[in-house]
């Protein structure tokens, strides 16, 4: 079981971090399991490919590498996200698609480490520990970043998501050619590789967290659509990505900042995060027709506001 170990330790931190932010944990265990069951098919599909690391020669290694075996690992650790969480509300911020990602490629590496340690023992858990998991990690970290500026734009979205899943294979590949080449020396011709995948993934990490890679939406509070869960302009009537009607905003209906994404106090003027002047308290709530004492909306009124 020492191959589970990192996924075990990720798992805790969340737990425990968890009983300050309620739901978190949940999000991180879905994704996680998710992460872990998309190596079926991709082990699946790499027994009936023949997608090796070693081949008969290096030309094949490197093709195999980052045309077999790179994508569809990336590919089935994207999926993983996208259908445990990229389409809902919970999917809030930039950040979310590193979150995310990092947590998927844990919950991958963490069976593939079970199914390398029961074939070539556990003598093996260092290295996997050391170089395996931790590239995974920031493999995925590509397509996680992507995935975080793509969820908030209007247009290019799987563009977007297609250019980081790109870099993640190449690196990917990099990654499985190294180990084939000269797999007794490998630890040590894949510290620069490790090291340059540090340096990307550290910056990727500090841009989600500092930056704000995506235009702007408006410059007051943006609520979420009911059906695709995409930031709207709490003024428009019809959500930005799917067209669906917005129909009557609830006065607790939590609201982002059209600049930076982040939820905003009620009664505030300004996000708590970027300063960028805002209202979200009862004076910008009341957006909708006048109501009765009873709570019930002017149908004289519905059709105009």
């Amino acid at each position: 079981m020492l191959g589970a170990v990192p996924g075990l330790l990720w798992l805790a931190y969340f737990y425990i971090r968890g009983r300050k932010r309620p739901g978190t944990f949940r999000l991180v265990l879905r994704v996680f399991l998710w992460g872990a069951v998309c190596t079926i098919p991709a082990g699946f599909l790499e027994q009936i490919t023949d997608a090796r690391v070693e081949q008969e020669t290096l030309l094949r290694s490197a093709l195999v590498g980052l045309f077999l075996i790179a994508p569809i690992e990336e590919f089935f650790k994207l999926l993983a996200v996208w259908v445990a969480v990229y389409r809902t509300r919970d999917f809030r911020e930039p950040f979310h698609g590193l979150l995310y990602s990092v947590t998927a490629a844990l919950g991958f590496a963490c069976v593939e480490n079970l199914i390398y340690m029961g074939f070539l023992g556990w003598e093996i858990f260092w290295l996997r520990a050391v170089f395996a998991t931790p590239a995974h990690l920031m493999f995925s970290a590509m397509w996680g970043y992507s995935m975080g500026v793509a969820r908030f734009r209007r247009r290019g979205e799987l563009l977007t998501v297609a250019k980081g899943f790109l870099v993640a294979t190449v690196l990917h590949g990099a990654y499985n050619f190294l180990v084939a080449v000269r797999p007794s020396i490998a630890v040590i011709t894949l510290i620069p590789l490790m090291g340059f995948m540090v340096w990307l993934t550290v910056r990727v990490v500090r841009d989600s967290r500092t930056s704000y890679p995506f235009p702007p939406i408006g410059s007051g509070p943006l609520v979420t659509c009911p059906t695709c869960w995409a930031y709207t302009p709490l003024a428009e009537e019809n959500c930005s990505r799917c067209g669906a009607a917005m129909g009557l905003i609830a006065p607790d209906t939590p609201r982002y900042c059209g600049n930076c994404r982040a939820m905003l106090d009620p009664g505030k003027e300004q996000c708590p995060r970027c300063g960028e002047p805002v209202c979200s308290g009862a004076a910008c709530v009341d957006k909708g027709p006048q109501r009765d004492e009873y709570g019930f909306a002017d149908p004289e009124l519905v059709g105009k506001w």
